[in-house]
């Protein structure tokens, strides 16, 4: 590949190619910490400024987010650009300069190596409005039993709008929950009485709570269906003194790439606990099991990965380790899958990439056997919580409690 173009200008794939964030922007004053870095991010910091660094998996180059400030993200070219008074003149020329140094071996700097991981799958759009106003009629919530005080603490503020319409001469006020990603804000729940939709295609794109990334002890981050649940969560079971939440509401059923942001949430705020906290049904009980299954630790490094299929009445569990050992823990595996799995019906395949292939017949009693084995065998124990709402989901629960409902009790596991 040729450092210039055939017109003569700067070619840059030449630069992404070659040059690794991670080593650059330390060369550039950054330093690496290591209690957020993990095998698919690398966290740097340079005095208030906070980036992190992921290997692409789509092409191969490393990019960058700024977790502060949704606009300063790209590769190396852009992070470099955004922090030189945007002169490309001055930005070729540092990456020349760092070229030559590294050539020339007198960059002494320890290569972190990251796991590729998806880019994001929606993005944002800065010629999209939605619309957001800052809540002047929270009725609807108040309906739903949300307190005003609830809606005014501070991991809420900016997270809840109004947008008002009309129709047939009368104005009506939908309340706006903003879907977002590492890219900003892509999509958004709108609510009202009779009307419940997504505008925008949603992706991979979460409602989530604020909580600065500089703040991280002892967070607890709290996953559920619907923001409305997560803030009905949060006024049933507020957080302790000491303790930090961090909401994440998936707005309906999990979607394929909704785990990659999560986890990547996982590994900005490194919560100390995930409490699952989805509804009480079939939808939410496959949920909690598919996230258990996908969401791994941080800085644990043997971490056990489940993918669910359904095939008709037959469904297959696939149970695997990542890591460079994985492939001597098939015995582990297997005797798993004979301790939890208690039907004769089932048949144990062992892969010749380490893992191992369950088949059972799909009936709920072997979903409730792998939520048991997640649960007791996940690394590290006590990570993953389920916490269940006793009526459907914890809206109809704060409801209950509101209505003093003597039979409402806490369905935590």
């Amino acid at each position: 590949m040729e450092k210039r173009t055939p017109e003569g200008k700067h070619n840059w794939e030449y630069y992404k190619a070659r040059i690794d964030l991670i080593e650059f922007a330390q060369w550039r004053g950054y330093a690496v910490n290591p209690k957020k870095t993990s095998r698919n991010y690398a966290v740097l910091k340079k005095e208030g400024d906070i980036i992190i660094v992921f290997q692409n998996r789509t092409t191969g180059y490393q990019g960058y987010f700024n977790p502060n400030n949704v606009k300063d993200t790209g590769t190396v070219l852009d992070f470099e650009f955004k922090r030189s008074k945007r002169d490309w003149r001055s930005v070729f020329s540092l990456l020349d300069g760092f070229l030559n140094e590294s050539e020339a071996g007198r960059i002494k700097i320890r290569k972190i190596r990251l796991r590729p991981t998806p880019a994001p799958e929606a993005a944002f759009d800065a010629a999209y409005d939605f619309g957001f106003q800052e809540p002047f009629d929270l009725s609807y919530l108040n309906r739903r039993g949300i307190s005003t005080a609830n809606l005014s603490d501070a991991y809420f503020k900016g997270q809840v709008f109004n947008r008002p319409f009309i129709h047939n001469g009368i104005t009506y006020v939908n309340t706006l929950f903003p879907l977002r990603n590492q890219t900003g804000v892509v999509a958004a729940i709108i609510r009202n009485v009779q009307y419940n939709k997504i505008e925008c295609a949603r992706g991979d794109a979460c409602w989530v709570s604020n909580l600065n990334t500089d703040d991280t002890d002892d967070v607890t981050m709290v996953i559920t269906e619907s923001p409305i649940d997560a803030l009905s969560y949060h006024q049933l079971f507020p957080a302790d003194t000491l303790e930090k939440r961090l909401y994440v509401a998936t707005a309906g059923n999990l979607s394929e790439s909704q785990p990659h942001y999560i986890q990547y949430l996982t590994e900005v705020y490194q919560p100390r606990k995930i409490v699952l906290a989805n509804d009480n049904d079939k939808a939410g009980f496959f949920q909690n099991i598919k996230l258990m299954g996908l969401l791994s630790h941080p800085q644990c490094a043997d971490n056990l990965r489940v993918i669910i299929q359904l095939q008709g009445e037959n469904a297959v569990f696939s149970l695997y380790y990542e890591g460079e050992e994985s492939q001597r823990k098939v015995h582990v595996l297997e005797a798993m899958a004979e301790k939890y799995f208690k039907t004769a019906r089932k048949f144990v395949a062992s892969r010749k990439d380490g893992g191992v292939d369950v088949h059972l017949p799909n009936v709920p009693a072997h979903f409730e056997e792998l939520e048991a084995l997640l649960l007791n065998e996940k690394l590290p124990r006590d990570w993953l919580k389920i916490h269940r709402p006793q009526a459907k989901d914890f809206n109809d629960d704060l409801l209950q409690r509101a209505a003093r409902d003597s039979n409402y009790s806490d369905m935590s596991l």
